[in-house]
């Protein structure tokens, strides 16, 4: 986070919540809320708005009925442990209708996943917590709604000495799973690798305000007309009708700080239109603002966003996971965000990227673009071999992989640099890997010339390409996901479904891509189904269905008929190990602190090492 001047809209926050006093419980049941703040985070640069917002919050929601539990720094550090009993003792309550979870601090992203720093953090790497896998385990904790607001920063890890900081859980693991998923909304004050802002409220008072977690207040306290609807005889702000406010609110108030200043929140509502955390404040009409003091304006159109780029590219090619908001946007502007933010470069490239060299009839390998290879190492159950482009300048590479017989089998591929990447060679599909400066940012199959299933691929190559790179792209902005309440999630999940049913028996990658959004999404019906489908088609698994399935729980590592390759081929999924129970060898667990930022599983030199040692020694498959 850092900190920027900001002259206030002329309203003040405190004070206002006791006009709520009188106001019923919004849902049905008792309502609980972790509300935590984090100036200081170690030796980590010292945070001005994290303290101050986090009390602000709790007062707010302790005005909104909630029982409250505010953890800040200050007088003692905010450890995780006091955390989990916290929210561990709300979840075994039984008798919640919501759980609301806000945190203000440093955060980034290691391995697509978020992790919040707490006060011994980063020194002590258990004194973080991992947002992502406390995510799966809140859809687990029977609770209708769980929400999540997150004013932190989200950089990726490499920017800050966090790289090897897993992070903990806040939330059990519980032993009978729920009939339903709970809800899980997101409320995050930046995109991927953005900054989470502070400002000054005034430029004559010491507390500084995050402009983040301001936006989110001022959705009661202020809010549009348009978001504000009455249920059970009370005006209230659905946590639906947040996601287009804070699109607009956020960027506004940043860029009034400084032109220069782009922070755009990422939101994820799963719940109803009829769930919602706080009512809508009946406000008089404010006093003229004193004389230096900025007055808010009317709202004003947003501009797109990498979210609103991937829905409606996604959508334009049959695969509407994500609503997008017409009223708000326009054609003009999703255009415009498609190329400021590289969404249509890196998908083109992919495009360009795709194909299978001509003349070449190897049943099972890898061609690699971007980078030269320096090793390819299987288990002695198979063999491979390699040739690089004689230009040096192409930087490409064709691998030929003899499973002796086998279905499937790991391949560890290791470029000129000392990275690589570990993924699965399967009978009769060549892989296309695409590498760049970060790692690994793409992974596609295609049928091999002599296998049966390349005439369908030759048919349909244009249509795999187009959505694969679509699909491949948005996941690499960490967008490619289900969006809305259930029944609008089941509905998104069986249209992807049978645009992607024949297509992932060509590409498995899609299999694998989709298998995610399921799991994000909470549909593990579908991700079962995936599962099924692909092992029918493909007569193997693949480890991060597999593992999203739940199939790995509690197996032991290093099963001879276990899922290939013998670790996750997304980077995320290495992030989701713990609470899906899936074991790695002893040997290669360590390997996840190497992992570099690409999409797809990046290893540096020493996690290269580890996975190759156990493939050469024959300890995994």
């Amino acid at each position: 986070m850092e900190r920027r001047n900001f002259l206030s809209y002329g309203l003040s926050i405190p004070g206002l919540w006791a006009m709520r006093s009188a106001l019923a419980q919004p849902v049905a049941g008792p309502r609980a809320a972790v509300v935590i703040g984090v100036d200081k985070a170690g030796d980590l640069p010292v945070l001005r708005a994290a303290k101050s917002g986090a009390s602000k919050v709790a007062e707010w929601l302790t005005g909104e009925g909630f029982d409250v539990k505010l953890f800040v720094d200050g007088d003692k550090p905010v450890k995780v442990a006091e955390l989990f009993d916290a929210i561990n003792a709300a979840v075994a309550r039984g008798n919640l209708s919501q759980l609301v979870v806000y945190f203000a601090g440093h955060g980034f992203i290691n391995s697509y996943s978020e992790h919040w720093m707490l006060s011994l953090a980063p020194d002590n790497p258990n004194e973080a917590v991992s947002l992502l896998e406390s995510v799966a385990l809140a859809r687990q904790s029977a609770i209708p709604n769980v929400v999540f607001i997150s004013d932190a920063c989200r950089s990726r890890s490499d920017s800050l000495r966090t790289e090897r900081v897993r992070g903990s859980l806040i939330f059990p693991n519980t032993r009978n799973l729920p009939a339903t998923p709970s809800d899980v909304d997101q409320f995050l004050a930046t995109l991927v690798g953005d900054s989470s802002f502070e400002v000054a409220v005034t430029e004559s008072v010491g507390a500084y305000e995050g402009i983040y977690t301001g936006a989110f207040l001022d959705a009661y306290l202020r809010p549009d007309s348009s978001m504000v609807r009455t249920i059970d005889g009370k005006r209230v702000v659905p946590n639906a009708q947040l996601k287009s406010y804070l699109a607009r609110e956020v960027p506004l108030r940043a860029e009034r700080v400084s032109i220069r200043l782009k922070q755009r929140p990422d939101t994820q509502v799963m719940s109803g239109d009829a769930t919602y955390i706080g009512h809508a404040a009946t406000i008089e009409p404010p006093t003229p603002p004193a004389s230096g003091v900025a007055v808010r304006p009317a709202p004003v159109p947003a501009s797109a966003t990498v979210i609103d780029v991937a829905a409606e590219r996604l959508g334009r090619a049959g695969v509407a996971t994500i609503a997008i908001d017409r009223g708000r946007l326009s054609e003009e502007s999703i255009n415009t965000a498609a190329r400021t933010t590289g969404f249509d470069s890196a998908r083109n490239a992919l495009v360009l990227a795709r194909g299978l060299p001509t003349g070449w009839d190897a049943k099972s390998g890898f061609v690699l673009t971007g980078q030269r290879l320096d090793a390819v190492v299987t288990s002695p159950r198979a063999r491979g071999d390699f040739a690089n482009a004689g230009n040096p300048a192409s930087l490409s590479s064709r691998v030929e992989i003899d499973l002796r017989g086998t279905q499937a089998a790991s391949v560890a591929l290791r470029f000129a640099d000392g990275t690589g990447t570990v993924l699965a060679a399967i009978e009769g599909y060549i892989g296309n890997v695409v590498v760049d400066a970060g790692g690994v940012n793409s992974v596609s199959y295609a049928p091999a010339r002599s296998d049966w299933r390349y005439q369908e691929y030759a048919y349909s190559e244009a249509r795999i390409a187009e959505l694969h790179s679509l699909v491949a792209t948005a996941a690499r902005f960490g967008v490619f996901r289900i969006e809305g309440a259930r029944e609008t999630r089941n509905r998104s999940a069986a249209q992807m479904a049978d645009r992607i049913r024949v297509l992932k028996g060509i590409d498995p990658t899609l299999g694998i891509y989709a298998a995610y959004a399921y799991a994000d999404a909470g549909l593990l019906n579908q991700v079962q189904s995936v599962m099924s489908y692909m092992k029918d088609d493909l007569r193997v698994d693949l480890f991060d269905v597999a593992m999203l399935s739940g199939a790995l729980s509690g197996r032991p590592p290093g099963d001879p008929n276990g899922p290939v390759p013998f670790v996750p081929m997304l980077s995320q999924g290495w992030a989701l190990l713990r609470v899906k129970n899936a074991r790695l060898p002893d040997s290669v667990v360590s390997a996840q602190d190497h992992l570099r930022p690409g999409l797809w599983t990046t290893l540096g030199r020493d996690g290269m090492r580890m996975v190759e040692s156990a493939l050469r020694e024959g300890r995994v498959r």
